[in-house]
């Protein structure tokens, strides 16, 4: 594994980690006084397969948020990724490319949306709109219960 590659994956683990803790409430202002509070954060960090199908003809989702603008008419990057825990429940997806420049997110918020479809068995469809060329992709996985699941794909 590349420098790039390991330098993006802690990045990226560093804000999903941020996330979840502070589970998409703003900080208060002012620090509370007395002993910190606790979080009921489970990071458990589970490893996905993920295959980069590119542009394979699929036109399911449009550009920005959620997705609409031009749906029917982009042809999307399509992802497979394998390995999702079954008895888990998927919260959020988000994709994010090394070019820095854009993420989407499943369900969308402010980020550009994305499709993400459980195809059964662990295995899942996601489609983003296709952006700015990115060498690599990171794919995580948030469930309900605090825990994430993470891969990384090169993109040919």
């Amino acid at each position: 594994m590349t420098i790039k590659k390991i330098s993006m994956l802690i990045f990226l683990l560093m804000i999903s980690i941020a996330c979840v803790a502070t589970n998409g409430k703003e900080s208060p202002t002012q620090a509370p006084l007395g002993p910190p509070q606790s979080f009921d954060t489970k990071v458990i960090l589970q490893r996905l397969k993920v295959d980069f199908l590119g542009q394979d003809g699929h036109y399911v989702i449009g550009s920005g948020c959620p997705g609409n603008d031009g749906k029917g008419s982009i042809e999307n990057y399509h992802f497979v990724v394998q390995g999702v825990n079954i008895d888990r429940i998927v919260q959020r997806v988000l994709v994010a490319g090394d070019n820095s420049t854009l993420t989407w997110e499943w369900p969308c918020t402010d980020a550009w949306g994305l499709l993400a479809q459980d195809a059964g068995g662990g295995t899942w469809d996601v489609f983003i709109a296709p952006s700015l060329p990115a060498e690599m992709y990171t794919v995580i996985f948030f469930y309900e219960d605090n825990s994430i699941a993470l891969g990384m794909v090169d993109a040919p």
